[in-house]
């Protein structure tokens, strides 16, 4: 008659534990996701910034509806530790906001070069400016003038806070060459573009174009 209030008494604990155990998991689960998150808002507001290409302005290096990280660090890191060097140069793919959305272009121009659209070709501190990750067919022209930041051969000195950017589409890329965007502000520049995960088939590290500045041959 004495045993049977221990078993239910051993069953009763038993019982407990389990309940206990499983609510365990669950508070380790919960905070795990909470982890999480926080990393993503951290990569989110500090490091990376998801993006998606829209239109083709960019192609056939980057195509409509691809997408893609943006390094934030950049930003920051740069300014931080100069000694670093980490910072904007010719050749990178940016994104930059302008008309209520994100657009991505290249740096032709930096900071202070002058640049020169003549003859289909694009001129760097009267250099020729060769962008090896172009076709050779394709032709770099200026807008009407009444839309244009400068005229046809005409020199425009890039701001010293500011980079001169183009499409890799030149005929079907609204950029700096047109008055209502011109040139891009360095602190407009929300990153550069140094990933694309999507599509799969075109997954990799997308690295700074190379680009020459060439003598010209009179």
């Amino acid at each position: 008659m004495s045993t049977a209030p221990i078993v239910k008494t051993n069953e009763y604990f038993y019982s407990e534990v389990k309940r206990g155990s499983g609510s365990k998991r669950v508070v380790n689960l919960l905070q795990i996701v909470a982890i999480l998150l926080v990393i993503v808002v951290i990569l989110y507001l500090v490091i990376l910034l998801p993006n998606q290409v829209d239109g083709f302005s960019m192609e056939p290096n980057f195509h409509n509806q691809e997408l893609m990280f943006t390094d934030k660090v950049i930003n920051w890191l740069g300014p931080l530790i100069p000694a670093l060097n980490y910072t904007y140069q010719r050749g990178d793919v940016v994104v930059f906001p302008a008309d209520g959305h994100s657009l991505i272009k290249r740096i032709i121009g930096m900071p202070g070069d002058v640049v020169r659209i003549e003859n289909n070709r694009v001129f760097v501190n009267n250099k020729l400016l060769n962008e090896k990750y172009l076709s050779s067919e394709v032709q770099t022209n200026m807008p009407f003038s009444n839309v244009a930041t400068m005229a046809e051969g005409e020199s425009f000195k890039v701001p010293d806070d500011s980079f001169f950017l183009m499409g890799d589409n030149r005929p079907n890329s609204k950029d700096s060459r047109f008055a209502d965007i011109g040139p891009i502000k360095k602190a407009s520049l929300q990153g550069r573009v140094f990933f694309r995960y999507w599509p799969l088939a075109r997954l990799g590290i997308i690295g700074r174009g190379e680009t020459e500045l060439q003598d010209i041959v009179q």
